[in-house]
């Protein structure tokens, strides 16, 4: 059991909603959605996801970002998926929390959304 404190990453909630809504999902879900093999070879192939985390939201400035109710997370990842988060992590030398935002960030790429 991982617990998630995204207190501080209104960019990863609005994010996470996103998913909630297009693919109907719960918040575990929604997040457990974005973290897969093709989203993490994005994460590293591009390079950029450190600059892209801050710049989400820049291509619809005056919408309204949708917060989860509840920021803090206790979440169940697979063994898949917990090294992908940790590989992550490793690599890029950040938290947990924006390790899970460089996922939930590409998966906003995948859906079209400008990053």
């Amino acid at each position: 059991m991982v617990k998630l404190d995204l207190s501080n990453h209104p960019a990863a909630q609005d994010m996470v909603r996103l998913i909630m809504e297009k693919k109907g999902l719960p918040v575990k879900e929604a997040i457990n959605f974005s973290i897969n093999h093709d989203i993490y070879n994005r994460i590293l192939e591009t390079g950029y996801a450190f600059i892209a985390v801050d710049l989400w939201g820049h291509g619809g400035p005056n919408r309204k970002w949708e917060v989860l109710g509840e920021p803090l997370i206790e979440i169940d990842f697979d063994e898949i998926r917990q090294g992908l988060i940790n590989n992550v992590i490793e690599k890029e030398k950040v938290s947990m929390e924006t390790a899970i935002s460089y996922f939930l960030l590409f998966t906003m790429e995948s859906f079209g959304y400008h990053i």
